[in-house]
């Protein structure tokens, strides 16, 4: 399950949306209200300095940072590499060597 943090309104928000729909990506939204005082508390909480801020549950307590949008775009791509070349993987092992290469 992919958990994102979002601004109503925000275009790199809805482009994250719309890629994980369009990929049939399990996730949940929750809107952050675009007030300087809400966009302060995720920012600090989520240590994050833009939105959307999208993270990986890895178990039931646990979750990793994706990062942004453009993150998951490259997450996505590389992922759908990998599947049309018929490698036998594991997805969520190919993510989270993406992730931690950086």
């Amino acid at each position: 399950m992919i958990i994102l943090y979002v601004l109503e309104n925000c275009p790199y928000c809805n482009r994250a949306l719309q890629l994980l729909s369009s990929n049939k990506i399990k996730y949940s939204s929750i809107i952050v209200k675009n007030t300087d005082e809400e966009k302060i508390f995720y920012k600090k909480q989520n240590q994050m300095s833009s939105f959307p801020q999208i993270f990986m549950q890895i178990n039931n307590d646990n979750y990793m940072k994706i990062g942004g949008c453009d993150d998951l775009q490259e997450i996505l791509e590389y992922c759908v590499s990998i599947k049309s070349a018929n490698v036998s993987v594991d997805s969520i092992y190919n993510m989270y060597k993406l992730l931690y290469r950086k």
